[in-house]
């Protein structure tokens, strides 16, 4: 299995990917099962009630799902997502933890919990990815792509 670096999933979660670098998703801590990440809450990333937008919180939940598969060696995508939010996004800053439930030959399914720095619980669900892949296969195409312009 390829072993991935932190450096390698926070460029193709934060630098890559054009949402995770809209809003400063940042990789924390990784293993083959799980992911943590942060997003700042910023005037960008809240609503005009004041709070974190839900898809700011959608987005953090989904990169850190992309990240925790990559941990894992694999690429994949979201192909379903079940998400509540139960309480409000507030602070300066939101975290998400990505765990490994189901690692199947094409499937994954993570649990999720986005959490503030008080550790109350701001949304938790699950995200089930369809797997397209290694990820030693995107970062070699992502480096092919960028070795050619």
């Amino acid at each position: 299995m390829y072993a991935i670096t932190k450096e390698e999933i926070q460029d193709l979660i934060g630098e890559k990917d054009i949402i995770g670098n809209y809003f400063q998703i940042e990789l924390l801590d990784f293993s083959a099962n799980f992911a943590e990440c942060a997003m700042p809450l910023t005037d960008k990333h809240k609503n005009p009630l004041g709070i974190a937008h839900g898809g700011a919180i959608f987005s953090l939940a989904d990169l850190c799902f992309e990240a925790a598969c990559h941990a894992c060696g694999r690429f994949c995508v979201n192909s379903q997502s079940s998400l509540s939010f139960l309480n409000k996004g507030i602070g300066d800053k939101l975290f998400a933890r990505a765990d490994l439930l189901k690692n199947g030959s094409k499937m994954v399914v993570y649990q999720i919990t986005i959490t503030d720095r008080e550790k109350t619980v701001v949304a938790q669900g699950q995200i089930t990815g369809y797997c397209l892949g290694g990820v030693e296969e995107l970062i070699s195409k992502n480096k092919h792509m960028q070795d050619h312009g």
